[in-house]
């Protein structure tokens, strides 16, 4: 199971944190679900949010280590898979029996078994949806590798970046910019750039 480092940025009610990681290898445990939360144009220390299940009962600022739960990939795998293989062999079987027993000709064994394909198929995207809908397939807070020294007070200092929409702590971000009265921050000077060129955009 691929692991990854990263700080909790924010606590959620719904016993979720946001934890941002900065990746050095691919397939970043949740991106695809907030792949519009990943700034693209920082191509040297991008970052990511990821949305993990907070188990651990990690606080703001902790370093913390998030996976995927073990076998998390293999049961929807063998839901998405598995299910549909076994409602074309049962429709199949079927199939066979019906040709055999009741003389249904080959056009109707052909549909029976084409039924069974589908209602697996059914069955297994209503299954996968509930095991979603349950975090079964969420990334996880795995453990606490080193608890924040800072008070969860720290957390204000967090910004949003206009651009890419990413959480910046305002104390190191890596560019800032006041516009019309007010300090924005930003992840990279690639954002900062982009919001000169065009402020209305952003805002």
């Amino acid at each position: 199971m691929s692991q990854y480092e990263g700080f909790v940025a924010s606590l959620k009610q719904n016993g979720k944190a946001d934890v941002i990681i900065q990746p050095g290898k691919p397939s970043i445990p949740g991106a695809p679900e907030v792949s519009k939360r990943v700034c693209h144009c920082a191509t040297d220390g991008s970052t990511v949010i990821v949305e993990a299940l907070n188990r651990a009962g990690a606080g703001v600022g902790d370093l913390v280590s998030v996976g995927r739960t073990p076998g998390a990939l293999m049961k929807s795998a063998a839901t998405l898979l598995g299910l549909p293989a076994m409602g074309l062999m049962l429709g199949i079987t079927v199939a066979v029996l019906l040709n055999q027993r009741l003389a249904v000709n080959e056009a109707g064994a052909v549909f029976v078994a084409v039924a069974g394909l589908v209602l697996g198929s059914i069955i297994a995207w209503v299954s996968y949806r509930r095991m979603a809908v349950d975090n079964q397939f969420a990334p996880v807070i795995t453990r606490i590798i080193k608890r924040s020294t800072k008070t969860a007070a720290s957390a204000s200092s967090m910004a949003i970046d206009p651009v890419c929409k990413m959480q910046v702590d305002s104390t190191a971000a890596a560019a800032s910019l006041e516009y019309q009265g007010k300090t924005y921050y930003f992840c990279h000077p690639g954002c900062r750039e982009a919001f000169i060129k065009d402020p209305a955009t952003y805002l």
